[in-house]
């Protein structure tokens, strides 16, 4: 019987700012995230370059998803337009699909045209794919007789994430969940869970304000900066390095930087 069974496997997925595609020959020079302030009823275009610092001609496919993640690490890439702040049917673009010939560019054109719909509120977010498609599955079956093959294949994607903010719009408001202690190597971590429970982006840097069971200040305490979208969280762990036994006072500040709300909560640290 003649067949070839084909399993492409897609292993990894590039997402701006947590992950460097250096040494891939498709490559996005002009970076992974498209931002776009817009009123309602407004129009923007623009360019996504495509790169191709190999030493072969790479095919790659464009195409939709939405997106929304957890603070449990979950990832939920849905159809096109399926989320509630989806703005996938705003979103036009083409091509579909080009080949780019090795050490040149190509661009996908992109237009975005926001609804005139008043309940238009905050940040609408989606995503463009660019996924190269495997030389393998480019090539014409050529099974040897009475032989199945099964060919397995990486495919490295890029998530161009396409963001559109309705103009002075939006409220601003973060939830803190799920704090827990965990002593490891000496080292004392807190690890907290921050929701975006409001109407737009925002992209906050967690402080810990320690201070000792008396009130007196010990020292603050730094954590990363992540972008959090409505209605999506992320976690943060925070080193608080060596702490002897007994309560502790802190202050979990999330700051998302000049003009923005800072949000904050108490909380006792009991380390064992």
């Amino acid at each position: 019987m003649k067949k070839i069974l084909f399993v492409s496997f897609c292993l990894f997925l590039l997402l701006c700012l947590y992950f460097s595609d250096k040494g891939y020959a498709i490559q996005l020079p002009d970076g992974m995230t498209v931002n776009k302030t817009l009123p309602l009823g407004g129009q923007t275009s623009g360019n996504i370059v495509i790169a191709n610092n190999g030493k072969e001609a790479e095919t790659v496919r464009i195409y939709q998803t939405d997106y929304m993640f957890s603070a449990d690490g979950k990832n939920n890439f849905g159809s096109p337009g399926s989320m509630p702040r989806s703005n996938a049917k705003w979103i036009k673009f083409t091509p579909n699909q080009v080949t780019v010939a090795p050490g040149e560019e190509t661009s996908i054109f992109y237009e975005i045209a926001v609804p005139e719909t008043s309940d238009l509120r905050g940040t609408y977010w989606s995503v463009i794919m660019v996924e190269p498609i495997p030389q393998d599955a480019l090539k014409p079956p050529n099974p040897k007789k009475d032989k199945a093959t099964i060919g397995v294949q990486a495919v490295f994607r890029h998530a161009v994430q396409m963001i559109t903010h309705i103009e002075n719009t939006g409220t601003r408001a973060l939830q803190f969940s799920n704090k827990a202690l965990k002593v490891q190597a000496h080292k004392t971590f807190l690890t907290i869970d921050v929701e975006n429970v409001g109407e737009q982006w925002l992209v906050p840097q967690l402080y810990v304000d320690v201070a000792d069971s008396g009130g007196n200040a010990m020292k603050r305490y730094e954590g990363k900066k992540f972008r959090i979208y409505p209605g999506c969280s992320a976690r943060y762990v925070i080193d608080l390095g060596k702490l002897n036994s007994g309560k502790y006072n802190a202050l979990v500040i999330a700051d998302s930087g000049e003009n923005e709300k800072v949000f904050g909560a108490r909380y006792i640290l009991d380390v064992k």
